[in-house]
């Protein structure tokens, strides 16, 4: 089969009921069995033996998400597995196709995407998210996501409510575009302000030719963090009450943010790391948006490069000695007198 339609919970119920349909085709139908008592988790991941193999071994096809499903611990995916939404992800979870993140939650991520293999980090082809909106818990990250080349790919996604000392979006791999984010780390009725450790986009390994597009992160204390990002490049990127909008650990080739907002904050980039320094390149153009007049980058040997306005222009990049920033707002300036 190239695709799986998941009942949704009134269907389910009809099905424990009957004992017919899904749920007892996956053997998961037990006399007397609530819907409340439904391991989702389970179902998604056996249903998965439903799917056509790869040459890896792992299953491929979309499983369309219709309802949104209480879990009890994390989703493990196989690596060529789409998760599709019936119909757009919106703010709410209530309006929206996706998994809700239950109290006594096991495991460190609401979703979790499998690689082919120990050694395999660049071969996710087929992965991806569609209109899914994940509802976490404090503490739990929203998604783990690993893809590779065009066919896979993430389009309209909402996480919200992973709180502190927890990632909304976790992104491995090259060669896919993500578009379409909205990453907070509270819910609707919750005090709003950054939550300590918290982060919306983190690319944790190497990952080359990600383009992202129309992200926003809300009450986190890190918009995006990457360790060694390789030719990436982030398009109308919105952080709001996000205390560092961008946040590079170890190097950085190639990497470019454009028509970005960063909102009440006095922070643009925190450069921790150039472990490369003469083929070290970030290009950033945006503005900063609210009290704060002029922006703050910080570099690997303490010094720190505030812009000269409310919009700005500008490179880091350097040679073997070691990397700087350049002001290309101001350089164009000078030009034209």
């Amino acid at each position: 089969m190239r695709e799986i339609l998941l009942p949704t919970l009134g269907e389910a119920e009809e099905q424990l009921l009957t004992s017919e349909g899904f749920l007892a085709q996956m053997g998961l139908v037990e006399l007397g069995m609530q819907v409340d008592e439904i391991d989702w988790a389970g179902v998604i991941e056996r249903s998965h033996r439903m799917l056509g193999k790869s040459g890896s071994g792992q299953h491929g096809g979309t499983i369309h998400v219709r309802d949104v499903y209480p879990l009890k611990r994390t989703v493990n995916l196989d690596s060529h597995v789409t998760l599709q939404g019936a119909s757009r992800a919106m703010h709410h979870v209530t309006s929206s196709c996706g998994f809700k993140a239950l109290q006594g939650f096991e495991g460190d991520a609401v979703l979790h995407w499998k690689a082919p293999n120990a050694k395999t980090k660049y071969s996710n082809f087929n992965a991806g998210i569609r209109h899914i909106h994940v509802q976490s818990i404090p503490g739990v990250d929203g998604v783990h996501f690993r893809g590779a080349q065009q066919s896979a790919g993430i389009d309209n996604l909402v996480v919200r409510g992973f709180g502190s000392q927890a990632t909304a979006l976790t992104l491995c791999g090259d060669t896919y575009a993500v578009k379409d984010l909205f990453l907070d780390t509270v819910i609707g009725g919750e005090k709003q302000g950054s939550r300590p450790g918290s982060c919306g986009i983190r690319l944790p390994e190497r990952a080359q030719g990600i383009d992202i597009l129309n992200a926003t992160t809300h009450n986190c204390h890190i918009g995006f963090e990457a360790n060694d990002p390789i030719q990436i490049e982030v398009r109308s990127f919105e952080t709001e009450t996000t205390v560092q909008p961008i946040c590079l650990l170890h190097n950085a080739m190639g990497v470019t943010f454009q028509n970005v907002q960063f909102r009440h904050t006095g922070n643009i980039m925190d450069i921790q790391g150039a472990r490369w320094p003469a083929d070290f390149y970030v290009k950033c153009r945006g503005m900063m948006v609210g009290r704060n007049s002029r922006g703050k980058i910080q570099l690997p040997n303490g010094l720190e490069v505030v812009t000269g306005g409310k919009t700005f222009d500008v490179v880091v990049s350097g040679d073997r000695k070691g990397i700087e920033v350049i002001d290309l707002k101001k350089l164009t300036r000078q030009l034209n007198q």
